[in-house]
């Protein structure tokens, strides 16, 4: 056991080496432990993950030291393609873009002077799972434990396209929740958070042999823990690079600048108060809009089917296209034709951290429609709520039950008490909330969107289901937008029309240019250069003119879109590594030069391709057996490339 003990004192665990000596568990059998199995020994929440994610390296590291299997054959014609070998995949430095979370738990000194050791302990394991279990929730990766310190990065080791948000929303929860804690002296903890977004190396080892960890180099980190220095008590401040990503999903208030030891000039710092009661997520990032370029068929047929709802021949339109291509833009400028003729518009969001959270993107629909405030209390919800079901004679005290339940809202004993299953309850709350918006329909006509169906929870989509199958007599056009990769279940009846949002024509890529450059004298050469590595993209054409308008540099990925792109790449697995080094050799690469450069065998590679190609990142470019592939979007192959450390791509 003493290979177990010097690994759980390197970790500061050395306190479970009793338990997991008592259950004949050794470092061999630390790789295949659950959290189940961690939980039942007395691990701590925070303890669970610190263990698991150490356990994960050392199950990496051993199939890393297996011996490779050899070459296989070339792929006949038709053949399945062949797993990619895991050392293909394994993880190394990159070069790429995080948000780092630092948070400190306020007047630990003066609790260790007042606390014996072991009560210390205590307060600080409480600290320490509710800031593991916020970090958890949002998505974060828990770097390490630094006494009352807690490090967490967000956009690592998978890139998400709301890292900023998730981390955040991570800093406010942690803040609230530890304050909900008390001291032994019976007051209230407090934490205070700092966060920093920015490029960084990650994923290098350092130390040796069973004191290695991955570190993290660059400003970011500092700071972050610099900013965090700075917060008072109860406070969760954010970096201006972080700031400029959260757009308007928060309410932000400006600290000033301030001077921090380490960084030659002064640094702007914001604070940030709460979360925003927006519509959607389009809303609260875009406050003013331009007129529609581009999309005059799209919008036509859209305007159509809206005409005939309106008669009373309900519609559904499907409304796929990639991420950035302008579905939420579209359905704005359908939006405001809709309420210049008194009509009703319902709007719903789904979201990828609620994707097991039933019915979430209706309930928040109907939060924002009763007029939920966050200081509100649970009384005061459920008069709202009641208001607004009275609206459409839905309001009996049964019915505010059957939403009170999934909304989270304790009932008082003058309501009656439900004589039904759990089944049953969540049958009757669609029912209920399908009939509440045809009870809408039934006063004027309604546009019913509901977006970003590819994180639709199972829930919603059986209320879709049911409600898709009662528009064709009503006055009600369903319209749901989602990414191509999602299985749209809807489509093939005669009410339910397909639509896909496509690349934008090059007259209306320059139209958007112009108008986002905003008078700037943007040169034909260097507005040509942003269309072509756009690619028709709007959020692309978008993102790359505001990145040379503010800062006149556009060589590189504009911020706003790393995390988005760098996503993508990741939810390749294995197939990263190969895009990678296709990226290196440029935007069209042949696989001769790939298989020479990446040191691959041929059915390894062409296994690789064949996923990146399904996943829509390489264009094949002279058939099936091809052996030459283009990179569909030239901000794709930048960000692989620039996601590579210089040494690699050297090499």
């Amino acid at each position: 056991m003493a290979d177990l003990r010097s690994w759980l004192t390197r970790l500061g665990l050395e306190r479970y080496e009793t338990p997991l000596r008592a259950s004949d568990i050794d470092l061999e059998i630390v790789p295949t432990l659950t959290d189940q199995d961690l939980e039942r020994l007395g691990f701590s929440l925070g303890h669970r993950r610190k263990f698991l994610l150490e356990a994960a390296k050392l199950r990496d590291a051993g199939s890393a030291a297996k011996p490779p299997t050899a070459a296989a054959a070339p792929l006949p014609p038709g053949a399945p393609a062949v797993p990619l070998p895991a050392e293909l995949g394994a993880r190394q430095a990159e070069r790429r873009q995080v948000t780092v979370l630092f948070s400190d738990l306020v007047g630990s000194t003066e609790l260790s002077a007042l606390l014996d050791p072991e009560d210390l302990s205590r307060v600080l394991r409480q600290y320490q799972d509710t800031c593991a279990g916020a970090i958890e929730r949002f998505g974060g990766f828990l770097a390490k434990f630094l006494g009352d310190g807690v490090l967490a990065f967000f956009g690592y080791p998978h890139a998400d396209e709301d890292a900023p948000q998730l981390a955040v929303r991570a800093g406010l929860e942690i803040v609230a929740g530890v304050s909900q804690l008390i001291r032994p002296d019976g007051k209230p903890l407090q934490a205070r958070i700092g966060i920093a977004t920015g490029l960084v190396v990650v994923g290098e080892l350092i130390g040796a042999g069973s004191s290695q960890e991955e570190s993290i180099v660059g400003d970011t980190p500092n700071l972050a823990a610099r900013l965090q220095a700075l917060a008072e008590p109860g406070m969760v401040v954010a970096s201006a690079a972080t700031r400029r990503l959260l757009g308007e999903a928060f309410e932000i208030v400006s600290l000033g600048d301030h001077a921090l030891k380490g960084f030659s000039q002064p640094v702007p710092v914001w604070r940030v108060l709460g979360e925003r009661t927006t519509e959607s997520r389009f809303a609260a990032a875009h406050q003013a809009l331009g007129p529609l370029l581009g999309r005059d068929a799209e919008l036509g047929m859209l305007l159509d089917r809206w005409r005939l709802a309106s008669q009373g021949q309900g519609q559904v339109v499907l409304l796929s296209g990639e991420a950035g291509m302008g579905k939420s833009r579209l359905l704005e400028a359908l939006g405001e034709r809709v309420r210049e003729g008194g009509s009703q518009r319902v709007r719903c969001q789904c979201s990828p951290l609620h994707r097991n959270s039933a019915l979430h993107p209706v309930l928040r629909t109907v939060e924002y429609g009763a007029g939920f405030a966050p200081e509100d209390a649970p009384p005061d919800k459920l008069r709202k709520l009641g208001e607004l079901l009275a609206r459409t004679g839905q309001d009996s005290g049964r019915n505010v039950l059957l939403l009170a339940g999934p909304m989270g809202l304790p009932v008082g004993a003058d309501l009656p008490a439900l004589e039904l299953t759990p089944a049953q309850r969540k049958t009757a709350a669609i029912a209920l909330l399908i009939e509440q918006l045809l009870a809408l329909a039934r006063q004027s006509p309604v546009l019913f969107q509901v977006e970003d169906a590819h994180w639709i929870d199972p829930t919603t989509q059986v209320l879709l289901d049911g409600l898709i199958a009662r528009v064709p007599q009503t006055p009600v056009l369903v319209v749901i937008t989602y990414r191509p990769e999602f299985p749209a279940p809807w489509s093939g009846q005669p009410h339910v029309s397909l639509l896909s949002c496509s690349r934008l024509g090059a007259e209306a890529c320059a139209a958007l240019v112009r108008r986002i450059a905003e008078g700037q004298d943007l040169t034909p050469l260097l507005q040509q250069q942003i269309i072509a590595r756009s690619d028709g993209v709007p959020l692309f054409l978008e993102e790359l003119t505001k990145t040379m308008r503010e800062s006149g540099v556009g060589s590189a990925v504009p911020a706003t879109l790393h995390d988005s792109l760098m996503a993508r790449l990741d939810r390749l697995g294995p197939a990263k590594d190969v895009a990678q080094t296709a990226a290196v050799i440029g935007r069209q690469f042949d696989l001769a030069l790939l298989a020479t450069v990446a040191q691959a065998a041929e059915p390894v590679l062409r296994s690789a391709l064949k996923q990146l190609t399904d996943a829509e990142m390489i264009l094949p470019q002279d058939g099936p057996d091809a052996s030459v592939y283009l990179f569909k979007h030239a901000l794709i192959q930048q960000a692989a490339y620039e996601s590579l450390l210089r040494t690699r791509r050297h090499a």
